[in-house]
């Protein structure tokens, strides 16, 4: 008998995994932030071009990275839940062309619970298992002048919630940054577009008793600012987010669906070169995450962060650095904590 507790599974995935926004939507995952800098900045990315830049916040921000950047990152949770980080980002020229340019970054998100317990209806063990979810990331950004920049990125999602139940979508962003002087930025994205789970259950359950299942992702429409100190001794961010959620059946019966209620959010982050020399430099970051706007709850989803990197070179072209993240999650006292190492080329 392997008919299974799909629920139990489905809020381990959409609820306890990492945190999952407003409602339990689909790729939850996938809108927590990349790595430790966004993460303790309060994921304010939208516009931010001024230090190491990652696509994954906007697809126009890849051709302001004048330096190639690799990143690799690690989170620290409970619960047996894992969220890894991979990222490499680099501007470059485009033939025959004396201005402009363009950017690309390269991206995995990977994410899961492990030692799952799965039983049949009967309460039988039948194996420890695991699932996860995966966002492959392809984005490019063409600088069109000096100061605006456009672009747009392709994902690939693709999750396993048990043997023979997988689902994969392709989405997409677009986004662009417009440099309004050398101190000041301002940026727009809409993420997530046309991102989907369609789940299939026939070959579990067989063709009588399976269903079919369609689970759409919110899509994220965000606007940034942001500013660089004097003497470029660090920057401070400014987002606001609006979650345009998807409507879902309620009742498959009587094809009732659910009233559309979207979610609306402040983020700002700041970072501050703390100490910056030829053999060791020392940044300090902080943020705030998701200031709820709309509904009651001002403060309910708030994810306060801080954060530190420390970076020195270690070849004549090549910097090491050490990026870390502490955030709080709501509703728990275990910290989110993500833990990065970064290869600069210059």
């Amino acid at each position: 008998m392997k008919k299974l507790l799909l629920n139990i599974i489905w809020i381990f995935l959409f609820t306890n995994l990492l945190n999952a926004q407003s409602g339990s939507y689909p790729g939850a995952f996938a809108r927590l932030g990349f790595g430790a800098r966004g993460l303790s900045m309060g994921n304010a990315m939208t516009s931010n071009i001024f230090g190491d830049i990652t696509g994954y916040y906007n697809p126009a921000l890849s051709c302001f990275q004048e330096d190639a950047i690799i990143n690799l990152g690690y989170t620290f949770l409970n619960l047996d839940r894992k969220l890894n980080f991979v990222g490499v980002t680099k501007k470059f020229k485009i033939p025959n062309q004396k201005q402009g340019g363009a950017g690309i970054t390269l991206g995995w998100i990977n994410s899961g619970v492990n030692n799952i317990d799965f039983r049949d209806n009967d309460g039988r063990q039948i194996e420890m298992g695991s699932v996860y979810e995966n966002q492959f990331y392809l984005g490019t950004g063409f600088l069109l002048s000096d100061e605006f920049s456009f672009g747009i990125a392709f994902k690939l999602y693709y999750s396993k919630l048990y043997t023979d139940v997988t689902t994969n979508s392709i989405a997409f962003d677009i986004g662009a940054v417009y440099r309004a002087s050398e101190d000041i930025a301002f940026g727009f994205t809409v993420k997530d577009i046309s991102a989907k789970y369609k789940w299939e259950t026939s070959k579990l359950y067989g063709n009588q008793t399976g269903t079919t299942t369609e689970n759409k992702f919110p899509s994220l429409w965000r606007l940034g600012t942001s500013y660089r100190f004097p003497n470029k001794r660090g920057s401070a961010s400014l987002d606001f987010e609006m979650q345009y959620n998807p409507v879902f059946i309620i009742n498959r019966e009587t094809g009732e669906k659910s009233e559309r209620k979207n979610n609306y959010y402040m983020r700002f982050g700041v970072e501050y070169i703390v100490s910056e020399n030829p053999n060791l430099s020392l940044i300090a970051r902080a943020g705030m995450d998701r200031i709820q706007l709309s509904g009651d709850d001002f403060t309910g989803n708030l994810k306060p962060g801080i954060g530190f990197s420390i970076s020195k070179p270690i070849a004549k072209n090549i910097l090491l650095g050490l990026d870390y993240s502490f955030q709080m999650e709501p509703y728990t006292h275990n910290p989110f904590q993500n833990l990065g190492i970064n290869f600069k080329f210059k």
